[in-house]
């Protein structure tokens, strides 16, 4: 998974968000957010891509034509937490591990009913849990 690490946030609210000055905070740094493509202004009900390097990301999905930044991180296959935030005030915040699978399998952790499950990647889309 070296280089093709990516986190998919969706804005479930019915309000526009901006993400312009809003960081990742993964293994004690804030990340900055660079926008590829896109907009930092993410409409209700839509996602936007952090890739770890946008260039691998598009050529494991060319078609993707949605809100991608890119930066710099690098995910622990073990476990741990995700932050993302805006002026160091918590916006949201997650914790995974390892038990919970997409570990080297070419799955992805999505959250769907509450809970986070391994499936196949479904980036810009609905999580959908497939196998």
């Amino acid at each position: 998974d070296a280089g093709r690490e990516w986190i998919e946030i969706f804005n479930k609210g019915n309000m526009s968000v901006d993400i312009s000055d809003w960081k990742l905070f993964e293994a004690d740094t804030n990340h900055g957010l660079t926008l590829i493509q896109g907009s930092m202004i993410i409409p209700p009900m839509g996602f936007a891509i952090i890739a770890d390097d946008s260039a691998k990301f598009l050529i494991d999905w060319p078609n993707f034509s949605g809100t991608l930044l890119d930066s710099s991180f690098s995910l622990s296959n073990t476990g741990e937490t995700i932050s993302l935030k805006k002026n160091n005030v918590l916006i949201d915040e997650v914790t995974y591990a390892s038990e919970m699978g997409g570990n080297v399998n070419g799955d992805s952790l999505q959250k769907a009913s509450g809970v986070f499950q391994p499936s196949k990647p479904t980036p810009g889309l609905h999580n959908v849990i497939l196998r």
